[in-house]
C-alpha cells in the first residue's frame, strides 16, 4: 500500500468567508431554501386543511338534508297512520259517549240555574233521551222541571228554557267542530309537507 490518501482531505484546506466549493451553498442560501420550503409546506397545510373542512361540510350538509327529509318522511307516515284511528273514534265512540255525557251537560246547565230564587225549567230532548233525562233531574234536581220531547232533536243535543231566556246543549256540533279540526290539521300538514318537499 502505498502512503498516499486514496481520497482527498478537505478539511485541512481554508476557505474564505464569501467562498464556496463549486455546487455548495452558502449559509444564506440554505437559509432563503429553508424559509421558501417553510412558507410552501404552510400554505400546502393551509390548503390541504381549508379543502378537508370544506369536505367535512359538504358531508355533513348531505347528511342533515338526508336526515330532514328522513324526517318529514316518517312523521308524515306516522300521521297518515293515526288519522283512521282519530277518525273512527270520532265517527264511532263519540256519538255514544257524547250521548251519554248529555245528561251531564244539562245538569251542569241546571246548577246554575238553581241559583236563581224560583226557577221555571223546560227541557226539550230528543225522545230517546227523556227516560235518561227524566231520572237523572229527578235524582239530581231539588226544584220542578218540564221535560218535552222533539224529534227533530238528536240523543246529543237538547234545550233548556228558563223564565228570562233559553241555552242550548249541542253536543252534535262540537263532534262537528272535532271533525273540522282533525280534517283542518290533516289539510294544513298536507300543505306543509308539500312545501318541505
Amino acid at each position: 500500500m502505498s502512503g498516499t490518501p486514496f481520497l482527498e482531505d478537505f478539511a485541512s484546506q481554508e476557505r474564505s468567508a464569501g467562498q464556496s466549493a463549486a455546487g455548495t451553498p452558502t449559509q444564506a442560501e440554505l437559509r432563503a431554501s429553508f424559509d421558501d420550503g417553510y412558507k410552501c409546506g404552510w400554505q400546502d397545510g393551509g390548503a390541504a386543511a381549508q379543502s378537508k373542512d370544506q369536505e367535512v361540510r359538504d358531508a355533513m350538509s348531505s347528511a342533515l338534508q338526508a336526515m330532514n327529509f328522513t324526517y318529514f318522511e316518517a312523521r308524515q307516515h306516522a300521521l297518515q297512520s293515526v288519522r283512521p284511528v282519530l277518525e273512527a273514534m270520532v265517527n264511532a265512540v263519540l256519538p255514544q259517549v257524547l250521548a251519554q255525557s248529555l245528561g251531564g251537560r244539562v245538569i251542569e246547565v241546571l246548577e246554575v240555574a238553581s241559583k236563581s230564587v224560583e226557577p221555571s225549567v223546560t227541557i226539550t230532548c230528543a225522545p230517546d233521551s227523556e227516560a235518561m233525562l227524566s231520572a237523572l233531574v229527578a235524582d239530581v234536581v231539588k226544584f220542578p222541571v218540564t221535560i218535552n220531547t222533539e224529534p227533530t232533536l238528536t240523543t246529543s243535543q237538547a234545550l233548556i228554557a228558563f223564565d228570562d231566556g233559553q241555552t242550548s246543549v249541542d253536543l252534535d256540533a262540537t263532534l262537528q267542530a272535532l271533525r273540522d279540526c282533525i280534517t283542518n290539521f290533516y289539510d294544513t300538514t298536507d300543505m306543509k309537507e308539500a312545501e318541505h318537499a
